[in-house]
């Protein structure tokens, strides 16, 4: 993406702004400017813009901007806009940055490189963490932010737009020298139906390790096997269980772990017996990992109570999961 230039708008670029305006026409406006309107003169649009980098310029209840636009070989390919603080609104859903690129210069990897770049940006303006959403459903931007070391703080469902919201954090500076490894996770949710209402698989520990928590099976996924492979062992050595289906993938996220001072990249799976399963069991651990030889105390909880009682973000997906499998049943 060499040839991919981030930068403002300047005198000379009214054409390719006009010409990359047709890619969004029938669109919202807003994923391309936040200010043009059509008919606007580009003397007047270059100096809104420029106002809108001056506080003591635009409205009390809005905060500085600096609009980026993405070049190739002369024509716009997408915008990168950049907010230099949050207000109560940025700070929910918004962020610091927003950036899109028109659907015929998708899969292009234009939206990497203006991310990188938009980032880079960022760090001239002295901003050091960055905060970015996105809707939990547009997997091409959460996998960018995450590529680039964005840690999932939460998720909020957005009633207005009917879907989930994730919120990350980014430091600028770590962009271009990560300091930290991401390790791999696969989790379980293994589900059963007791009359109306499905319940979740959950184990403790003995009692000198409680202050562990509830927990759901899961584990490192090793380098020499894929994702569903390590779900599969990791679910045997914690539960003794293998006559499970898996039914699908619910989940995927990356958050910094405080405590392993390393990313986490959580797949979280949804799997249910071919056998009926009793209400309670211990299973002594096996396999090599910390966990060999501990007991962990299985029983079932409602999945509607069990984001609130699991521990270690190990609940995160709860909200998903329930919102996908309603969906499945209409």
């Amino acid at each position: 993406m060499a040839n991919l230039i981030l930068r403002e708008l300047s005198e000379k670029d009214e054409p390719a702004f006009l010409a990359g305006y047709e890619d969004w026409k029938n669109d919202d406006l807003t994923w391309y400017s936040f200010v043009w309107k059509p008919g606007m003169s580009h003397t007047e649009h270059l100096r809104i813009l420029e106002d809108q980098k001056d506080k003591s310029k635009i409205a009390s209840n809005r905060v500085p901007s600096t609009m980026l636009y993405g070049f190739v070989d002369g024509e716009v390919v997408g915008q990168f806009n950049i907010r230099h603080e949050l207000n109560p609104y940025l700070r929910q859903r918004g962020g610091n940055v927003g950036y899109s690129v028109a659907a015929r210069h998708r899969n292009k990897g234009y939206g990497t490189e203006m991310f990188l770049q938009g980032i880079r940006f960022c760090q001239y303006l002295g901003l050091e963490k960055i905060l970015i959403t996105c809707a939990d459903q547009n997997g091409p931007s959460w996998k960018i932010i995450e590529k680039f070391g964005g840690s999932l703080e939460n998720r909020f469902f957005d009633v207005i737009k009917n879907e989930f919201v994730r919120r990350y954090w980014l430091t600028a500076n770590e962009i271009d020298h990560p300091k930290y490894e991401t390790k791999d996770k696969a989790i379980a949710y293994i589900t059963r139906t007791m009359g109306d209402q499905a319940q979740l698989l959950v184990f403790d520990h003995d009692k000198e390790h409680s202050d562990a928590g509830t927990q759901v099976p899961a584990g490192t996924v090793n380098s020499n096997e894929n994702i569903q492979e390590a779900l599969l062992r990791e679910v045997q050595e914690e539960t003794g269980l293998d006559n499970l289906k898996v039914l699908g993938k619910i989940d995927e996220y990356t958050f910094f772990r405080d405590s392993q001072n390393c990313f986490n990249r959580r797949h979280v799976f949804h799997l249910t017996s071919i056998i009926p399963l009793p209400d309670k069991w211990t299973h002594l651990v096996t396999g090599n990992d910390v966990d060999q030889n501990l007991n962990f105390h299985y029983s079932w909880l409602d999945v509607a109570k069990a984001k609130g009682d699991l521990s270690g973000r190990l609940g995160h997906s709860i909200d998903i999961f329930v919102h996908k499998t309603s969906r499945e049943k209409e």
